[in-house]
């Protein structure tokens, strides 16, 4: 997948707006971060899943998933998106948004 990819995915979902972050693309549903685009150099895209899901992803995924702590604390999971299954991604794509979004928002895509 390339950084485009990652892109559409994530404003495919509802309320999705993007914006710049630190000088790098990021996403956000009403108000609040779920993903920020990295260097396109490295194909990584941050996720904030909770951090029950940073763990998970992290455990179940190594060769795609790992914790990106932020000063001192569990921030996302840091994704290699390079070879890693559309499939798989658009799931932690859509969990992230889950995490941040409100729950009647959730509710659309159940």
């Amino acid at each position: 997948m390339d950084a485009a990819a990652v892109r559409a995915l994530a404003l495919g979902l509802p309320e999705v707006e993007e914006y710049e972050h630190g000088g790098l693309p990021a996403f956000r549903v009403r108000g609040a971060r779920f993903a920020t685009m990295l260097d396109p150099e490295t194909l990584t895209v941050n996720l904030m899943l909770g951090e029950a899901g940073i763990r998970e992803a992290a455990a179940a995924w190594p060769e795609h998933c790992s914790e990106r702590w932020f000063a001192g604390r569990l921030s996302s999971a840091q994704v290699d998106f390079s070879d890693i299954e559309p499939g798989l991604l658009r799931e932690l794509v859509t969990d992230a948004w889950r995490n941040r979004a409100p729950v009647s928002l959730r509710r659309l895509l159940d």
